[in-house]
């Protein structure tokens, strides 16, 4: 990406401050709206079926060996996308960009505790319940940024 992602702050910041960790829904006058897995279906178009997906495991893989034990960036991912060695590996780290990118960004500018072994094999791809994931890490993120907005807001 060339630049930064405009996204509308003051609607990050209403939806966090509606946030209720406790129940995972959204405070709307009186009523609560739930956020679940079947939003982020419906938005992303993810399947809601198959295995869950570990990310403190599974991170060796044909892709984190391409890497050759450095540090796993956005940057190092383009540069070996423009290697173009095997149409195999250009669709594990095109895949590979787009979960790190889209699906789990993090703060931090390495790629870490992605399951990198889920795409040796591309073909089982669909086996995985990446809208649970997805929605694991919103949910997550959620909870801590309705916790350090309240903790300023009372500070």
């Amino acid at each position: 990406m060339e630049e930064p992602l405009k996204i509308c702050n003051a609607l990050l910041l209403e939806l966090v401050s509606r946030w209720s960790a406790d129940n995972k829904s959204f405070r709307i006058r009186e009523h609560l709206v739930p956020f679940n897995i079947f939003d982020v279906c419906v938005v992303l178009g993810l399947s809601v079926r198959g295995q869950d997906v570990s990310f403190d495991s599974c991170i060796a893989g044909l892709v984190n060996n391409l890497f050759d034990n450095e540090d796993i960036t956005i940057e190092k991912i383009v540069l070996k996308l423009q290697e173009k060695d095997n149409v195999d590996n250009y669709c594990r780290l095109y895949i590979l960009l787009l979960f790190s990118v889209f699906y789990f960004p993090r703060t931090s500018r390495t790629v870490t505790t992605f399951p990198f072994s889920l795409l040796d094999i591309l073909q089982s791809l669909h086996l995985w319940n990446w809208c649970e994931a997805v929605h694991s890490l919103l949910v997550k993120s959620l909870d801590r940024a309705s916790t350090q907005f309240r903790q300023q807001k009372y500070a």
